[in-house]
Order: C-alpha cells, then sequence, then structure tokens
C-alpha cells in the first residue's frame, strides 16, 4: 500500500473549504480557522518584490537561497537567538512547512523513532510519514490542565527508547504555550544527554506577548550540533501566499539539505527570496504593534470564555491561536465546529485534527482584525448557552 493512500486532508484547509463555499453563497463568514493575519504584506516588502523582477531577479538562484538573504538571517540568528552560524547552513525553501519535510527527510531511515507532542501542527504526523513510512512515532500529550510539557514522559521515553528526532514547537500550535525557564531547562537536560536531532519549529518566535523571551535551543552549545531550527516569513510578515521559509541545520544535515532542494525545487522563486530581504529593514514598531494586538485580543477571548462555566480556555502568550476546552459540553469537536459554523457562521478548526486526545478541544484563531474577532467569541458563548 503506498503510503498517499493513508493521507488525510488537512484539518485546518477542509472548515476553511466549508466557510468559502458558505461565503460563496452570499452568507457572511466570521474566520476564526486559519493562522493568516487579516492585514497586507507590508509595502516596503512588495515595492522591493517588484523591484528585483524589474532588475533582472527572474533566473535560478542557488539552491540554497541568495547569498545576501542567507547573510541577513545569519545576522539574525546571532543578534536575536545567539546561534552562531555560516551561511552554508542555511537552506531557504518554499515556506516553513517545506522546512521541516526537508528536515525529516535528511535524519530520518528506516524504524527510526520520533518524539511528537501533542497536540501538534497537523502536518508533522503526515510528513514523518511520508518521509520515512516506517519510523515509529510517539505522541507525548501535553498535560491538558495547563499546557505543561510532560517532562517525566519524555524523559522516561528517552530512557527505554533510541529516539532519532523530537520535534518542538513554541510559541506553540494550536495552544499558544510558551516554554517556561524551568521546562526549557529540564528538556535541555534530557536532550543532552541523547543523540537524537532536535526539530525546533520556531515560526511563531516573534510573535510573543507573554513579556519573556523564548530561547532557542539551538544557542545551546551541549545541543547546538544537532539542532535544526525552522523558521519563515508567513506569519511575522502576511507573507502566507508567498512560501519562504528556511532552515539552519548542522553541517550534516544542511549538506543533504542542499541536495534535496536541488531534486525537488531547484530553489525558491528569486525574486521573493529579494522580496524577503527587505522584511529586516522594518521597524521594530510593525512588531510591537502587532503583538501588542494579539495580546488585546488573547485578553478578550479569555474574558468572554471564561464567563461561561462550561467552557475553559488558558491565555495564549505567543503565537497566533488559543485551543478553547470544550470537555463539558460533552460533544466531539468535530460535531461541534460544524454546529457553529451551521448555526453562527463562526469558523473554526476542531481539536482532533491535532491529535486524537484532543477531540475535546477547538483551536481559535487570533488574527481577525478586533471587532470581528470579538463578535465571533461572542458568538461561541451564544451558541453555547442556547444549546447546552
Amino acid at each position: 500500500m503506498k503510503i498517499t493512500s493513508e493521507l488525510t486532508s488537512s484539518g485546518t484547509l477542509k472548515f476553511s473549504q466549508l466557510a468559502i463555499e458558505k461565503n460563496k453563497k452570499g452568507e457572511r463568514i466570521i474566520s476564526l480557522g486559519l493562522g493568516e493575519p487579516s492585514f497586507s504584506t507590508p509595502e516596503l516588502i512588495i515595492d522591493e518584490t517588484i523591484k528585483a523582477m524589474k532588475s533582472g531577479f527572474t533566473k535560478y538562484s542557488h539552491s540554497m537561497g541568495l547569498i545576501s538573504l542567507r547573510e541577513l538571517i545569519k545576522e539574525k540568528l546571532l543578534k536575536e537567538n545567539n546561534i552562531q552560524t555560516d551561511v552554508k547552513n542555511i537552506a531557504i525553501t518554499a515556506g516553513a512547512k517545506q522546512a521541516i519535510f526537508f528536515a525529516l527527510m535528511a535524519t530520518l531511515e528506516p524504524f527510526d523513532e520520533v518524539i511528537n507532542i501533542t497536540p501538534s501542527y497537523v502536518s508533522y504526523i503526515p510528513q514523518i510519514k511520508l518521509a520515512e513510512p516506517t519510523a515509529i512515532i510517539h505522541n507525548i500529550d501535553l498535560i491538558k490542565k495547563d499546557f505543561s510539557v510532560n517532562i517525566q514522559a519524555i524523559k522516561s521515553l528517552f530512557q527505554k527508547r533510541n529516539i532519532k528526532v523530537i520535534i518542538l514547537n513554541f510559541p506553540h500550535n494550536p495552544t499558544g504555550k510558551m516554554l517556561n525557564s524551568d521546562e526549557f531547562l529540564e528538556l535541555i537536560n534530557i536532550l543532552k544527554e541523547s543523540n537524537c536531532y532536535i526539530i525546533s519549529d520556531e515560526i511563531y518566535e516573534r510573535l510573543n506577548f507573554s513579556g519573556e523571551k523564548q530561547l532557542s535551543f539551538g544557542a545551546f552549545d551541549e545541543i547546538a550540533n544537532r539542532v535544526i531550527t525552522i523558521n519563515g516569513f508567513s506569519k511575522t510578515f502576511s507573507m502566507t501566499g508567498w512560501r519562504i521559509g528556511y532552515v539552519h541545520a548542522p553541517s550534516q544535515i544542511s549538506d543533504i539539505i542542499f541536495k534535496i532542494s536541488q531534486h525537488i525545487n531547484t530553489n525558491v522563486t528569486t525574486f521573493i527570496q529579494k522580496g524577503a530581504c527587505a522584511a529586516f529593514n522594518l521597524e521594530n514598531i510593525y512588531l510591537q504593534k502587532f503583538n501588542s494586538e494579539l495580546e488585546e485580543k488573547s485578553k478578550i477571548l479569555i474574558n468572554i470564555i471564561n464567563s461561561n462555566d462550561k467552557l475553559f480556555i488558558n491565555r495564549p502568550l505567543g503565537g497566533f491561536f488559543g485551543f478553547l476546552n470544550i470537555a463539558k459540553l460533552k460533544l466531539d469537536s468535530d460535531s461541534f465546529a460544524h454546529l457553529l459554523l451551521n448555526k453562527k457562521n463562526v469558523a473554526t478548526t476542531p481539536g482532533v485534527s491535532f491529535g486524537e486526545n484532543w477531540n475535546d478541544h477547538i483551536r481559535i484563531s487570533l488574527v481577525a482584525n478586533k471587532d470581528e474577532f470579538q463578535e465571533g467569541i461572542e458568538k461561541i458563548v451564544e451558541l453555547v448557552n442556547e444549546e447546552f
């Protein structure tokens, strides 16, 4: 049996498509589903991209990406993440999603074992299976009460099994969790005693309204030669449709990614790479404003949701999402999301899309404009009051 026959559609895109169909019929839909900013790509990036097209940046680039962009990423990694590196260890990819897939292809061999922290981004498990169909996946749930990391379960698994790869994603999709300092150091202590590769998906790192900096695993010398850092431009700069991300990896992995890239897509569109260079010239005020808006909506979310004793949500501290606990409703997440869309025209994503043990949650996106976001959250509470 081909592994592709086992693939399922993305849960996030499934409900987005249902919402689009209703919208085509003239119905007004409040979208709290996808992690796509409501504002446009900054004009500076658009202008530089058009300029690049007119200046001849329409040919092939190096398969690892333009040196100019990789130099900027190198500077960023040192300044913001305390990761010292070389441009040869950085590859530009068609989005962070492709960066994750390339990292998995470069690390996994038959019957290798992978730790995946759940709930998890919907593409991690399918990508593991596509990269290595025989891989053994160990899903370890966050602790439901407060989304704390189950350190003991991770430690126990490392003691019992030969783990090849662990995927970590903080700020976290779908919960909005940030690692606290104790969790971070406990993970470092476990990982430094192992030989596994750490794929650190840091796509939401700049979207942080916790008041504390989220450290990068690649900054720690004890494990740095096994850390593969994933990042991109889609979320921070509203470039979701541009498809540009990057991966930073130790030489033994970046050399393999170089070869993979040559045979998969040759290079990321050259003028898009030039446009992405402009993102590094945007003032910090841009990010401060974005984070301030996300923080404000996170407070609206918990104030409205937690006023209803049948619902509960932990306040998101980073990223684009909150993860709503609907366990008291005694209804599975898929059914609730359908009911919400059909009765109130509010689109969300069922928690089961992020792990089989999370069928009592739904994911809520924070990126709609504030008024629409608040209306959508109020409609969730209305539905619960009317139907439950």
